[in-house]
């Protein structure tokens, strides 16, 4: 759904009168030269009254104490505005208005949500405040904003623009954090703050640094189609247990986040969704080479190749096709991590060669065996099966169909000793490219 979209499915008290887009309305314009203009004392009193303001200049206003009428204000302008203390029972709106440095400080609480959309608003500070329902900021223009020890239920940042360093920290999200399709001219902090929902930052374009130091997730980081220009800091983020990611179609060459941070959190492949499983993985791999991360870039490409595998889809009514796929699990994935990981073609090693070792033991009268590797020892005992296993599968194994064991077999016993030098063949060649890879590297 487009932000426009949602627009529509806003709440009947404040959608429709306030507008939708930056260019729909300058708050620059909003008054004439016959507008009207208000003392503090003033617009207080008709907001207790429940009035609202439209198209006034007010200087200097103060709200405090208590207000449970609706204060709404919209389309004008506002010079110092300070709301200190006060408790506001119904909603408020400060509507498409200009705002020089207005501050909202020392415990406000409200209760029904604040609205600045569509406002022009230059170096708010929000600081001990209390944001019951959703802190609203959409088609907003920000130049410059802190926001410090308060509590949030939701935001909504949609169509937003942020000209300014923006600065939030040490405060709570308890619900969502809506921070898509907004635009931000420079960085964006949030240090020590709690998001306790899911932390929305789809679409979004950051021009400078984002970071979170400190900052503790329990759901989902959504960057998915985020446009982040400069660094990005996930590095020292705390993670619940139930937090994840999303970066289907994100431009980043900057993203610190690493493996131990990842694995296991990736939203898309916990849902089974492998194709958009690969193609974040293959950013994120992109992204750890741009940074000179080979370890963590290894990690995304053999996870990128894992989920390109599973996103082939192969239908019951076609059998055959699961041959090629078990070979590739079986040689890429099992023999040598796709390259990535050198030393599981040791292991897949060992295990064949220990496999083939007991076929020989118990076939060992399927040899033409001159004598016995143990010749104090009766020809079929244990002992001289386990000596002689081992021996015959390490030799084929690494020699191949050069080995003097191949010819020693005959009967059924030439069929392994085939396969097993064409495994060994195969598997030390794998382990070749992929060592050399990492030692290039």
């Amino acid at each position: 759904m487009s932000p426009s979209e949602e627009e529509t499915t806003a709440s009947p008290e404040t959608a429709g009168d306030l507008p939708q887009r930056p260019d729909d309305f300058s708050p620059d314009d909003a008054l004439g030269s016959d507008a009207t203009t208000l003392t503090s004392d003033e617009a207080n009193a008709l907001l207790r009254e429940g009035k609202e303001i439209i198209g006034a200049s007010i200087k200097r206003l103060v709200l405090t104490g208590e207000y449970p009428q609706p204060v709404v204000i919209k389309r004008c302008h506002l010079d110092r505005l300070v709301i200190a203390n006060a408790h506001f029972r119904d909603r408020c709106c400060l509507g498409a208005c200009t705002l020089y440095r207005p501050r909202f400080t020392d415990g406000c609480v409200f209760e029904q949500g604040l609205d600045w959309r569509g406002s022009d608003l230059r170096g708010p500070i929000v600081a001990k405040a209390t944001v019951n329902g959703t802190f609203r900021m959409d088609n907003a223009t920000v130049r410059g904003l802190r926001v410090h020890e308060s509590t949030f239920e939701s935001l909504r940042t949609w169509q937003a623009r942020f000209t300014d360093w923006v600065t939030v920290a040490d405060c709570t999200i308890s619900g969502k954090a809506d921070l898509r399709s907004f635009h931000a001219d420079e960085g964006i902090e949030f240090p020590r703050c709690r998001f306790l929902g899911d932390f929305l930052f789809r679409g979004s374009t950051v021009a400078k640094k984002l970071s979170f130091p400190g900052s503790r997730f329990e759901g989902a980081i959504d960057l998915s189609k985020a446009k982040l220009h400069d660094f990005a800091y996930l590095e020292d983020i705390e993670q619940g247990e139930t937090q994840s990611f999303r970066f289907h179609n994100a431009i980043f060459d900057r993203l610190l986040v690493n493996e131990g941070q990842l694995a296991g959190r990736l939203a898309s492949e916990n849902e089974k969704d492998h194709a958009t499983a690969a193609q974040e993985y293959g950013s994120l791999k992109r992204n750890f080479e741009a940074l000179n991360r080979y370890d963590d870039e290894d990690w995304a490409f053999y996870r990128f190749k894992v989920n390109q595998r599973r996103s082939r889809t192969v239908r019951w009514w076609q059998p055959w096709r699961w041959i090629p796929r078990f070979v590739t699990w079986l040689f890429l994935d099992a023999g040598c991590g796709y390259g990535a990981r050198p030393f599981r073609a040791v292991a897949s090693a060992l295990v064949i060669m220990v496999l083939f070792a007991v076929l020989y033991a118990m076939g060992i009268d399927r040899f033409e065996i001159e004598t016995p590797p143990l010749p104090d020892q009766p020809a079929d005992s244990l002992l001289n099966r386990a000596v002689f296993g081992a021996t015959a599968s390490v030799s084929v194994f690494t020699a191949g169909l050069a080995g003097e064991m191949i010819h020693a077999g005959k009967d059924w016993m030439l069929l392994p000793l085939t396969i097993e030098a064409l495994l060994g063949t195969l598997l030390w060649g794998l382990f070749i490219v992929a060592f050399s890879r990492k030692v290039i590297r």
